[in-house]
């Protein structure tokens, strides 16, 4: 059973009974290791919280698939299709023996029924949710930017320090190239 207190919470937005209350009324579904949690391109109104255990988000793009992200217990996924109804945008696998707890539409319309600002405040949480994921996401795009950018600068100091190698050790020869370029930085 799943208890949120003031130290470990999920959803911020809602009262630590509101989120015990809403945790212990979803179902729990467990996996093994490489088991398909949840499928790419499907719709499915419902969150995951890793109960315990652990998964890995990938995407299928272009036959390939690309990891995502991992995610760990008291970690969340499933939260963008549950607001848009949208069909999922990538598939979860378990990296190792999971348990999740569920929370699927009829729970939440059940619980918001007692109390009509329930659906606001559980809202007003995945917001919060998608919007540290977000933000998360910005800081590897920049990171990523920076590590382009970089290379961009680079590749023609490579390209014409390769073209001046000649012998047959132009391997070596480019490894001391770049050596003594790091060295003026």
């Amino acid at each position: 059973m799943v208890t949120a207190t003031e130290s470990m919470r999920f959803l911020p937005f809602l009262a630590p009974a509101e989120e015990s209350n809403l945790l212990t009324e979803g179902p729990v579904k467990e996996f093994d290791r490489n088991d398909l949690v949840l499928e790419q391109n499907v719709i499915v109104r419902a969150i995951f919280l890793i109960e315990e255990g652990s998964v890995r988000v990938e995407r299928q793009e272009k036959g390939q698939k690309v990891r995502l992200a991992g995610l760990g217990a008291g970690e969340f996924f499933g939260e963008m299709s549950f607001v848009d109804a949208g069909p999922t945008s990538a598939s979860v696998v378990a990296e190792e023996r999971t348990r999740l707890r569920v929370i699927d539409e009829a729970t939440v319309e059940r619980l918001a029924k007692a109390d009509p600002s329930f659906t606001g405040r559980l809202f007003r949480s995945i917001a919060a949710i998608l919007s540290e994921r977000l933000r998360l996401t910005s800081m590897h795009v920049d990171t990523l930017i920076a590590g382009i950018d970089y290379y961009s600068g680079i590749r023609g100091e490579i390209e014409a320090a390769a073209a001046k190698l000649p012998g047959p050790d132009w391997r070596s020869d480019l490894v001391s190239v770049m050596v003594e370029r790091e060295g003026r930085h």
